[in-house]
């Protein structure tokens, strides 16, 4: 096989051939630049990509291997890091002008972690400024755009790194989750995305620590991928007081049998007007896990409609805590949108913060019955079409029923943030874009989330220049 067709198989297919000396890994990492560079023309989603270090870093993991080294578990693997991630040496916006030119001086903890486990890091991955946004586009970057149809968006705010793992360029990117900032994207690009249960991958990508809405997490083309990339960069670490919980044995436990586990359905988590072509994607992908073996049971659920004005509360004050000092003085260089969050935050008071607690507990009220007689509940990702890639994106006003005609369904469960939630491929609406469902977990029951995604199989992908798509046949390449 050559190059180009080894970036159909998932990391772990990738990383077992390197291993057995069945795929070169610098001819590999030279496959992996040339489709990044071919899609970038295309989709916008590197801010710069590593072409001399990752080189040559591939070419020392070849030597490493062919002396006998200690190989670690994403040995020679290409992946890509969001821009809101420090990378030392590398670009490091956040998707602003405000930071343009800037370079990390320092490894984020997943980026460290990574590293150590011998992946190769190809790029860095487009971001709208600050994170803020569930489309993809950037006042310095500009739009990035989705590979199954570029008129459209990639979601967002983690964008960039979907695209990349869709067309090829990486088999495992790295995302941020605030408010559904990895989900959201791997549901327009027809991905598996995580939010981990909070703690799972210690935060230390923004100032303040211990900020429940924000979570680390994989965006991949198998669950078996997203399982990697939990068992390398889990757990606490020396400088981390705030804690994590045990580490698992992810990949290892894919392989447990999941027969007979219970699910909750709910199409509109009881305050959503979801499209029905959606609708029915969900019931189709519901009817698959039965196949499996897994029962699954319609539900009703009823969500408070204003969790989302909580998150959107919380999200604007996150906003001007973290980047209000920067902005200050210089607000003309950020997008209007920003400088407009920025501005509700700062006027937020304690109180009104505060008063999220009680919608959070209302969620909690209205779930724990749910999670306490099933495994897991599955919602849509997104109750409508994936919005385009450029002009307006604003929600309409609630329908006559009072229900909620938002795009995303993702961001109610950062208020809950020690739930696991998954987003997995359910199909593709009549616009021929993508559509997701989502998994939700147990407190801290990751693994348990990714078994059961892991019984829909792998994602497929959007086609490539040379009309090629990934795993022959549907089939997953061999371990």
């Amino acid at each position: 096989m050559t190059g180009p067709d080894w970036l159909h198989f998932d990391a772990v297919a990738m990383r077992d051939g390197i291993a057995r000396h069945e795929i070169d890994g610098p001819a590999l990492v030279d496959a992996a630049l040339t489709r990044a560079k071919d899609m970038q023309n295309v989709l916008n989603h590197f801010v710069s990509i590593r072409e001399d270090a990752a080189r040559l870093e591939a070419q020392a993991a070849q030597a490493a291997l062919k002396r006998g080294a200690t190989l670690g578990p994403l040995h020679g693997v290409p992946v890509v890091l969001k821009d809101m991630t420090p990378t030392q040496g590398d670009v490091w916006t956040e998707g602003s002008r405000l930071f343009d030119g800037r370079a990390a001086t320092h490894d984020a903890l997943i980026a460290a972690r990574l590293k150590v486990a011998g992946a190769i890091v190809i790029g860095k991955t487009t971001t709208p400024e600050f994170a803020w946004s569930g489309r993809t586009d950037s006042p310095l970057w500009g739009v990035t755009r989705n590979p199954w149809n570029a008129d459209y968006s990639a979601g967002g705010s983690s964008g960039g790194t979907a695209v990349a793992v869709a067309t090829g360029c990486a088999p495992l990117g790295e995302g941020s989750d605030m408010g559904g900032s990895i989900r959201i994207p791997a549901s327009a690009c027809n991905l598996i995305g995580l939010k981990p249960s909070w703690g799972r991958v210690p935060f230390d990508g923004a100032a303040n620590r211990f900020d429940p809405l924000a979570h680390w997490g994989p965006l991949a083309r198998s669950c078996r991928d997203a399982a990697l990339f939990l068992d390398v960069v889990q757990g606490r670490n020396n400088a981390d007081i705030a804690g994590a919980p045990p580490p698992v044995a992810f990949l290892e436990g894919l392989a447990a049998p999941v027969a007979g586990c219970r699910v909750a359905l709910s199409v509109d988590l009881g305050c959503y007007a979801v499209e029905p072509a959606i609708a029915e994607n969900l019931r189709a992908t519901a009817e698959r896990l039965r196949a499996r073996g897994v029962i699954v049971d319609d539900v009703s659920l009823k969500f408070p409609a204003e969790a989302t004005a909580t998150w959107d509360r919380e999200w604007a004050v996150w906003l001007a805590f973290n980047y209000g000092d920067a902005a200050a003085g210089r607000e003309e260089m950020l997008s209007p949108d920003v400088r407009r969050l920025i501005e509700i935050g700062r006027r937020v008071s304690a109180l009104e913060l505060r008063a999220g607690e009680w919608v959070r507990t209302r969620m909690a009220h209205a779930l724990q019955p749910v999670l306490e007689r099933y495994d897991a509940l599955l919602c849509p990702t997104l109750a409508r079409d994936v919005p385009p890639a450029e002009g307006a994106y604003a929600s309409p006003p609630p329908d006559a029923e009072g229900r909620l005609r938002e795009t995303t369904m993702t961001g109610m469960f950062n208020l809950l943030p020690r739930l696991p939630v998954l987003s997995v491929p359910s199909g593709f609406a009549p616009s021929g874009l993508p559509t997701g469902m989502q998994i939700v977990g147990r407190p801290g029951a990751d693994l348990r989330v990714l078994q059961i995604g892991q019984l829909l199989g792998p994602c497929e992908m959007p086609e490539f220049p040379s009309g090629a798509r990934t795993f022959e046949d549907g089939a997953q390449p061999p371990c």
